[in-house]
């Protein structure tokens, strides 16, 4: 009778020993993150979410990074003004072309010859009333000028190309920003996970030293290394939250779309 008492009481205990084990890691996570259980569908919580499923995907980003680019606005009417100046260079010849032209409208006096009864010609002064036009082109071409066309016209086609060289070397250099940042963010948050581990592991650590410490067990240098360790740990994971926070923050800046905002994962 006895045995069979002392048997119960060492299943409950081990008992209450599972059940503590598998609920101690819940406990000290809400305990070092103070992370909220009911988030909600329209924020993000880095700790629990897949992040790359909360955002637009990589080339979504990329080509909305592009779209609202103002610097490759700003190439886009280099690139039409070098166009513009460019036909007007070769128009310039028309400058050299002259088309000139003449009205005189008025009474206008004449010598004709009419035959008499005799048949002889007789010249006699006749007036009229007529309009005159008169329409003529002349050119003058310099000589420079005439050299230095073909030159002319090769540097406005140069600063075109050149113009689309700059806009390419940024949009480049925009796409390669957009990924860095993309994955930055993702670095960022698995380092955050990683430094929620340490914080749990640090803290359990810490809550054993404190009780050998009290026992006499380790000695005031022992504990205070694992205070340490914790600290640091506290600290790794501020700076983390910093850097996700940044990257986030700044992927929006620069694609110009406006991400879900981050629940309060103090």
């Amino acid at each position: 009778m006895e045995y069979s008492n002392i048997s119960s009481y060492i299943k409950g205990i081990l008992k209450i020993g599972m059940l503590y084990v598998c609920l101690l890691p819940l406990v000290l996570l809400g305990q070092g993150t103070g992370e909220a259980v009911n988030l909600g569908e329209d924020g993000i919580n880095p700790l629990t979410d897949d992040i790359t499923k909360k955002i637009p995907t990589l080339e979504v980003l990329i080509d909305s990074a592009i779209y609202n680019s103002h610097k490759l606005k700003y190439w886009d009417k280099e690139i039409s003004i070098s166009e513009y100046e460019l036909k007007s260079t070769k128009r310039e010849w028309s400058n050299f072309v002259y088309l000139n032209g003449e009205v005189k409208e008025g009474s206008w006096t004449s010598l004709v010859f009419i035959e008499d009864q005799l048949g002889n010609e007789v010249g006699t002064l006749g007036t009229t009333n007529q309009t005159r036009y008169s329409v003529g082109v002349s050119m003058r071409l310099p000589v420079y000028n005439v050299l230095d066309y073909g030159n002319r016209a090769k540097l406005a086609k140069m600063k075109i190309e050149s113009n689309m060289e700059k806009k390419l070397d940024d949009q480049k250099t925009i796409r390669a920003e957009v990924i860095n940042l993309y994955n930055e963010l993702i670095i960022q948050q698995n380092m955050l996970k990683l430094d929620i581990d340490n914080i749990d592991f640090s803290t359990l650590t810490s809550e054993m030293a404190q009780r050998e410490f009290q026992d006499g067990k380790i000695s005031l240098a022992d504990m205070s290394r694992v205070q340490d360790n914790l600290a640091r740990a506290r600290y790794r994971y501020v700076r983390t939250k910093i850097g996700f926070i940044n990257a986030y923050v700044m992927l929006q800046e620069i694609t110009g779309i406006k991400f879900a905002e981050l629940n309060n994962w103090e």
